[in-house]
């Protein structure tokens, strides 16, 4: 057996269902990709997948009944020129424009609310939102949701649809812009709109569906349980903090505002305990020695311990969540927050202040129960340790379905110093096991800055398949079968969520193809990921010759596709055919049999052949030489033996079988010639595809080239045959 492992060639992969996502429109239509040139298509651009169209709904529907697709019909196609696809988010509500929801859906007396960001609802606020669970308002955007839906659900250049109908900027919540809060059932009247209409195409959720206004929680009398979101920094491994805690009133000057703890310190802070970072950015947490007890002293208002910290290695090793457990003497409102101060342990200067972020166990399993991807758009926009809030909600979603990250808006981010190395995006990558992530950005300016991170991320988003191992034999014989032994593992951080299956081609000196095994067995949809060491998968076939295969040297290669063996996942390997096709090597195919020419010889009117014959295998029947002439390129006569034909038994069994052929020399005309070919066929099967048997050597019909009969000038006819000649005169 051949035993080949290929090695990753590190190649950046465009691939179907994972990848970059160009922000064309970004609710601003004029930022980002709209400024690009209508010809510019970024063709330079490593892994880019797809356009985002995120846009309000005033600009689809200006008018009731009358939309403008063309807004988004046009970027769509000027980049489907280049294999990317789309993904909406239709909005409802802008910080800078007064009628993203159009205009006249108010006028039909839908409810609404004037806004000024940062200060919510005020009655001569610039901007228009609506009442999200307002009748009127959901009946037209239930119309709007059906004409989008006729128009693109299923269609095979839409990736996707995200429920942008709630919340600012179509986020989800409504802190920039009403502050107003809604109940979990008006998320779900809009999430299960948005699934009535687009049943083929995959609907996306929002992470701050959990973290909108409304959500707080409130502070009972008695024990309380809340959990702060630390991200590792790369540049936090081998460090160490003591953790420090407290409850504060952000409206309260006096005392910074803080509440007065039970065994705290005078800065009305409690130690928690001692949290560590080994090399590799495993957590270690040591709680400090306090029993939390069921009662507090007189006077103080609150007592808080570290109970554990909660962190799955395997599937987000780079975030964790800190648990703690409060006993309060008093009920408190939402409005008093607790905090986490993480402090350096030798000079006890705060490093960083962590704020508590919600989970909604329920909301999240009602998204993840239906079928929804996940989208979190505020990696980084708040810096290092506070990067992203939302992992372990992520994990509910991954296995299933996508989950698409975007990152704040990049100048932004770097001009507050949150950026870094953008090491914090990979984080997440892996943290959400996510297999879009967004260009929040001029595109080229991005690109350029950061190379070396499009890079890192390009060989972690999504699935990216490796061929580990292939076994195949060197040769095969006519009659036997392909046994093939292959090795696949999935190196990126999500599955694929379609099913794909390996394939093997053979291909011609010419590059044509000869055959194709489709391993249906080996769904790589199934293979399993694992952030840390992706297992690799055995599967072997032992595959059926086709029929139509002749013998011959052939290359071979692999791919990965559909069920029919259509390739359609690119794969880091070399030596691609342009088709997503890779080679791996070579082999023989051999036939039924070898003939040899040994001695030709024109005795009269006909010529003689002497023929050697090697059968590999039992032919499947009587088998029965034939020798034929042609001329012009047109069958002038059949015939096989001469005289005193060899018993038929002779080709019945594997061997060697010696036997003189005949055929009646032609009338030529000088210089005309005509062909001499012989092969083996079983005159039982006359007319089907597998008549004859298989050469080693021979032509695409199944026959050998003897030689050649020429007529010369004096009458005399001549074979030609490889290293000899004989004449009849």
């Amino acid at each position: 057996m051949i035993r080949i492992r290929p090695s990753d060639n590190g190649a950046q992969l465009q691939n179907p269902g994972m990848g970059w996502a160009l922000h064309y429109y970004d609710n601003v239509p004029s930022n980002y990709g709209s400024r690009l040139a209508p010809s510019d298509l970024l063709p330079d651009w490593p892994g880019l997948s797809f356009i985002y169209l995120r846009i309000p709904w005033a600009y689809l529907e200006p008018k009731e009944g009358q939309f403008n697709w063309s807004v988004v019909d046009t970027p769509m196609q000027r980049f489907v020129q280049r294999g990317l696809k789309a993904g909406f988010r239709f909005s409802c509500s802008e910080s800078w424009m007064e009628w993203a929801t159009p205009e006249w859906v108010a006028a039909a007396g839908a409810k609404g609310y004037r806004f000024r960001p940062g200060h919510g609802i005020v009655g001569d606020g610039p901007f228009w939102e609506p009442d999200f669970d307002d009748p009127v308002f959901l009946e037209k955007l239930d119309r709007f949701l059906a004409a989008a839906a006729t128009r693109y659900d299923g269609h095979p250049d839409v990736s996707f649809i995200e429920i942008g109908s709630f919340g600012v900027w179509g986020e989800g919540h409504t802190w920039a812009s009403t502050k107003k809060a809604y109940p979990n059932a008006t998320i779900e009247r809009h999430i299960d709109l948005h699934l009535k209409h687009f049943q083929k195409t995959l609907v996306v959720g929002m992470d701050d569906f959990l973290s909108r206004p409304g959500t707080e929680l409130p502070w009972q009398e008695g024990v309380n349980e809340r959990g702060f979101d630390l991200v590792v920094p790369f540049g936090w491994r081998g460090r160490s903090f003591e953790l420090f805690s407290g409850l504060w009133r952000p409206s309260v000057k006096e005392n910074h505002g803080r509440l007065l703890p039970h065994q705290g310190f005078d800065d009305r802070r409690v130690r928690l305990g001692h949290l560590a970072f080994d090399d590799s950015g495993r957590p270690a947490f040591e709680p400090a020695e306090f029993f939390l007890g069921n009662a507090l002293p007189e006077g103080v208002d609150f007592a808080v311990t570290g109970a554990s910290i909660r962190q799955d290695a395997a599937k987000h090793p780079h975030s964790l969540k800190i648990l703690t457990r409060w006993l309060l003497r008093h009920e408190h409102p939402p409005s008093v927050c607790p905090f986490v101060h993480l402090v350096h342990p030798e000079t006890g200067e705060e490093s960083f202040a962590l704020h508590e972020e919600r989970e909604d166990d329920d909301l999240t399993r009602y998204m993840a129960e239906r079928g929804l991807g996940l989208r979190d758009d505020s990696i980084l926009v708040q810096p290092g340790p506070s990067a992203y809030f939302h992992a372990e909600m992520g994990q509910h979603f991954w296995p299933n379905a996508p989950v698409f990250i975007e990152s704040d808006h990049y100048g932004g981010s770097v001009q507050r110093g949150w950026w870094g190395d953008g090491s914090g995006f990979l984080q997440a990558i892996e943290d959400y096991h996510a297999s879009y992530a967004s260009i929040h950005w001029w595109p080229s300016e991005f690109l350029e800055k950061n190379r070396d991170l499009v890079r890192q991320i390009n060989l972690r988003i999504g699935y990216r398949f490796r061929l580990v191992e292939i076994l195949y034999p060197p040769s095969l014989a006519m009659g036997a079968t392909f046994p093939l032994q292959w090795r696949w593992q999935n190196a990126g951080v999500a599955p694929v969520y379609v099913d794909c299956f390996p394939t093997v081609t053979l291909k011609d000196e010419h590059g044509g193809i000869v055959a194709v095994w489709v391993d249906d067995e080996a769904n790589l949809r199934d293979l399993p990921v694992d952030l840390q060491d992706p297992e690799p998968r055995t599967f072997e076939r032992d595959f059926s010759l086709p029929m139509q295969l002749g013998s011959g040297e052939y290359d071979v290669l692999v791919s990965v596709g559909d069920r029919l063996g259509r390739p359609i996942m690119a794969l880091p390997l070399d030596s691609e055919d342009g088709s997503r096709r890779y080679r791996v090597g070579s082999m023989r195919v051999a036939g039924d049999y070898d003939v040899q020419l040994l001695h030709a010889d024109i005795k009269g009117d006909q010529l003689v052949l002497t023929t050697e014959w090697s059968l590999r295998c039992a032919p499947m029947g009587r088998a029965v030489p034939f020798i034929h002439l042609e001329r012009g390129g047109k069958l002038t006569w059949t015939g096989g033996w001469i005289e005193d034909p060899p018993e038929l038994k002779q080709f019945d069994e594997p061997g060697q079988v010696k036997v003189d052929l005949g055929v009646p020399l032609p009338d030529l005309r000088v210089g005309e010639t005509a062909s001499v070919l012989v092969g083996l066929w079983y005159p039982d099967r006359i007319g089907q595809e597998t008549e004859r048997l298989i050469p080693d050597q021979g032509q695409r019909d199944r026959r050998v080239w003897m030689g050649t009969i020429e007529a010369e000038a004096d009458g005399k006819k001549r074979f030609t045959w490889a290293c000899h000649e004989s004449q009849a005169r």
